[in-house]
């Protein structure tokens, strides 16, 4: 009897311990099931959170997985305060994206309008329009290189435009501020964060693979880390900028004599883009000479003169980025103001500014011939590892341009009134030229991760389950429609 019972206890036993196994190795499948990286298709390297080589990548002291050591990821620069920008993009009234068939499983739009900002103005098959995205500064600083990294020491950073690449791509232009060198004669910022003691911005080549794969088409390059590398760097970052086909304006070789702006061309709107800084560090790298060639700096003389020459050239619309103001403040100084008049005054239809890092307000310059210029101080990093949050709230601004508009229609603000008469028409709505038809928000922060990508730009009104992210961008919202206020 006691033989049977003490086989019957080692079967128990066995059954037992089989369960435990069982259990174990449920256990660790679910563990696992959330590293499995949500890569989406056709991106270079793959993507995503797997990919990235952040896991095994060894950081330097002090510095977190944000890229901020501890005095910040990006000091301050000589002469200048606290400022910061958030990004912002068209979106949904859910937050989404616009949508348009691409290879990326990304939110679908619903009524294509934004709760904060107004109507998206979609791409159109209609002839007569043109459609544009307009971000502000695309940094790529040492922590951005880190977290990118992957094993074959190369960089993909497509997880940081996960929810962008379908409003990206259903724009026939879409345009940004690229604030970094991309010079393998130079150190990276990985290696120094900074040259004659200000930050140092130089990255590797492949950064623009990401920009163009995310649907990026046009860079202005005129930004006070345009010299970072010297006459080098830029040389440099022009050929990789052509290696990758990504036109450019803003920055030149010395040989370069050609026209000192991009036009853009579709279904018959021609469109001047043009690229100014005010601010320029490291100028001690080269003869003044070369830097009065190889940059395009700011003076009213020379904004006057290439506006000039793109209306010469057929230019129906123009647009002026303009590299100026005080970093990680969201006050525009008096000097941005009168700039902006003056720009507006030589014929720019719009004006985008960069550098501060945050928001900055934007406004309607009216000239003395009566046009309506709309003037974005400035837009904030479109992506960054800054530490501050403004440093992360942005703004990207879709501009639909049409051919004999009837007149400009800012989202979210009352029509201007029609003209009574051809003689009262503004002159970017005469016969045969293009005006602004709409114009539209998205407001996005970036999240330092996010469903298992890093640096990832989200809209501030995108639902979500977690609550840190949620919290997070409902306070970037806040802050965002704070400083656009005027424009809704």
């Amino acid at each position: 009897m006691r033989g049977i019972m003490k086989k019957k206890n080692v079967i128990r036993m066995k059954r037992l311990l089989t369960a435990l196994i069982i259990v174990m190795l449920l256990n660790l499948v679910l563990l696992l099931l959330p590293a499995v990286p949500r890569s989406p298709k056709n991106v270079p390297g793959g993507g995503g959170k797997e990919n990235s080589g952040a896991e095994d990548l060894a950081l330097p002291d002090g510095e977190n997985i944000s890229g901020a050591t501890n005095g910040g990821d990006f000091p301050d620069e000589a002469g200048f305060g606290n400022s910061s920008m958030d990004d912002i993009s068209i979106g949904t009234e859910d937050g989404s994206p616009v949508t348009q068939d691409s290879s990326m499983s990304a939110p679908a739009a619903s009524d294509g309008t934004n709760a904060a900002f107004g109507s998206v103005g979609n791409n159109s098959d209609a002839d007569n329009t043109v459609t544009l995205c307009l971000m502000g500064d695309l940094m790529c600083l040492a922590g951005q290189q880190y977290t990118a990294e992957r094993r074959d020491n190369t960089h993909d950073y497509t997880g940081s435009f996960y929810f962008l690449r379908d409003t990206f791509t259903a724009c026939d232009f879409v345009v940004g501020n690229l604030e970094t060198t991309l010079s393998e004669s130079n150190p990276y910022s990985t290696k120094e964060r900074e040259v004659n003691e200000q930050p140092n911005c130089n990255a590797p080549a492949d950064y623009l693979a990401s920009l163009k794969w995310a649907g990026i088409t046009h860079l202005v390059t005129a930004n006070n880390h345009s010299l970072d590398g010297g006459l080098t760097g830029i040389e440099e970052t022009i050929a990789h900028l052509e290696e990758y086909g990504i036109p450019h304006t803003g920055t030149y070789r010395m040989d370069y004599h050609g026209a000192r702006y991009l036009m853009l061309e579709k279904n018959g709107i021609r469109i001047a883009l043009l690229s100014f800084t005010e601010l320029i560090n490291q100028r001690a790298l080269v003869t003044p000479a070369q830097l009065s060639h190889i940059i395009d700096s700011y003076s009213c003389a020379d904004a006057e003169k290439r506006i000039a020459q793109a209306r010469d050239d057929g230019a129906d619309f123009v647009i002026v980025y303009e590299h100026w103001g005080s970093e990680n403040v969201h006050e525009v100084r008096a000097y941005q103001k009168s700039h902006a008049k003056e720009i507006a005054e030589a014929g720019a239809d719009l004006i985008i500014g960069s550098h501060p890092h945050c928001l900055q307000e934007m406004e309607t310059i009216v000239t003395q011939d009566g046009r309506s210029v709309p003037c974005f101080y400035s837009l904030g990093n479109v992506v960054s590892s800054m530490t501050r949050d403004i440093n992360h709230d942005t703004v990207f601004v879709l501009v639909q341009l049409q051919r004999n508009a009837g007149g400009m229609h800012v989202q979210g603000t009352k029509p201007q009134t029609e003209p009574s008469s051809q003689q009262d028409v503004p002159e970017a709505f005469e016969s045969g030229k293009a005006g602004i038809a709409s114009m539209s928000l998205l407001a996005c922060h970036v999240l330092t991760s996010f469903e298992g990508y890093y640096r990832v730009i989200t809209p501030v009104n995108y639902p979500t389950d977690d609550n840190k992210a949620a919290a997070e961008l409902a306070e970037a919202k806040v802050r965002i429609e704070g400083i656009f206020a005027p424009f809704q």
